[in-house]
């Protein structure tokens, strides 16, 4: 599959857009601002997840790729879930036992983790119904899968079917389109119909339309900003956008200290210097644990080689 920059460059303004709503400091001084990211944001990643994710692989080798999943959410999921019994953090448990272990792992995730347990679901029905079923069409086999995740979020509690159909569109891409960038068109014009979807409520749901004519938006205008970024800049940026899961899973821990630095940013009462300040603290910090771990090769303990690509 051919390399898209454009699409790196996509994923690295969604991985700060992730950090900026998870500024707790942001949120409350931009509530509107805030649900108007979340409404798009993380559909938007399931939608490139979608048709990123290569099912040609041996059950070995898939196996795998799920280990490199699996492993960092049941290590960060229970390490955030230590951390909010003694830091504030809204969606934080209040007791570590048996049942609230079971309950954040397998049904109910907490903080942004919900992201890697809808991966491994999803990734699991469709590598499993496409290898089952090699035999049948590629749209025989793409409506089972459809059917497959139906049928998990109606009957379990571990699949939100509104999360899904965006991973669900992501893969009908690669299958019937192939070319990632051939779904929207570097335009400007983009911005205006994504700017009056998003800054109403009244569409931020993600089992309407909007969301998905906001993610095919942001995408056409994200690509036409691309455009601009030149030099080191465009290096830099394409970088951040390769790297997305490091920044990903140890964000949390610098946006948990970043909550300590506010009185130092009394100044400026916007917030908007403090938010700043985090999410380059949160991609540095976060890009430096992932070197440190690559170069005393503890990337093992995450199921990998290397995390930094």
């Amino acid at each position: 599959m051919k390399h898209n920059n454009e699409l790196d460059f996509s994923r690295a303004v969604l991985i700060v857009l992730v950090i900026l709503v998870h500024i707790v400091n942001f949120g409350n001084l931009y509530p509107l601002a805030k649900s108007s990211i979340l409404a798009f944001m993380m559909p938007t990643f399931l939608f490139i997840t979608g048709y990123l994710v290569n099912i040609d692989k041996s059950i070995k080798d898939f196996l795998r790729y799920l280990l490199q999943i699996f492993l960092p959410y049941i290590i960060f999921v229970m390490g955030y879930a230590v951390l909010s019994l003694y830091l504030p953090v809204r969606d934080g448990i209040e007791t570590l036992d048996w049942p609230t272990i079971v309950n954040v792992l397998c049904v109910k995730s907490i903080g942004p983790y919900w992201f890697f347990h809808t991966m491994i679901v999803c990734g699991t029905i469709y590598y499993t119904v496409f290898q089952t079923f090699r035999s049948l069409s590629t749209t025989a086999k793409y409506s089972l899968f459809a059917a497959a995740l139906i049928a998990v979020a109606l009957w379990t509690p571990i699949l939100n079917i509104k999360a899904a159909v965006y991973y669900f569109v992501g893969v009908g891409i690669r299958l019937y389109v192939g070319d990632f960038s051939r779904v929207y068109v570097k335009s400007l014009w983009a911005a205006l119909p994504f700017g009056l979807l998003i800054s109403n409520p009244a569409f931020h749901d993600w089992g309407s339309i909007s969301i998905l004519i906001c993610s095919v938006c942001f995408l056409c205008f994200s690509s036409f900003l691309f455009t601009f970024f030149k030099g080191r800049a465009k290096t830099v940026a394409e970088y951040i956008g390769r790297n997305t899961f490091p920044i990903f899973v140890f964000h949390p821990i610098f946006t948990m200290l970043s909550k300590f630095l506010l009185p130092f940013f009394r100044f400026e009462p916007t917030g908007l210097l403090h938010a700043f300040f985090t999410i380059v603290m949160c991609i540095a910090g976060s890009l430096c644990m992932a070197k440190l771990m690559d170069r005393t090769r503890l990337s093992f303990l995450l199921g990998r080689k290397r995390i930094l690509r």
